[in-house]
């Protein structure tokens, strides 16, 4: 038996799909290019402030780390 003929009795509760009319594809939201010749200042200085932060509590965490790893094992 063809698996459409087994399929037959269920597609009255599969909804009807159609395509979107040229209307109602178009996008419902305005996209601005983005400014390049004049930046955020403030959020340049955040996601830098932001990634200096991060890199010296990296740096200070693995820092002790090694020492405890040298202090754990005798090494100091």
């Amino acid at each position: 038996m063809a698996p459409s003929t087994l399929l037959r009795p269920f597609s009255r509760l599969l909804p009807v799909t159609r395509l979107p009319s040229a209307c109602s594809a178009r996008s419902k939201f305005y996209v601005r290019e983005p400014v390049h010749h004049r930046p955020d200042w403030l959020k340049v200085g955040a996601a830098a402030g932001a990634a200096a932060l991060m890199w010296i509590w990296l740096i200070k965490q693995h820092n002790e780390d090694v020492l405890e790893y040298k202090r754990r094992n005798g090494l100091e």
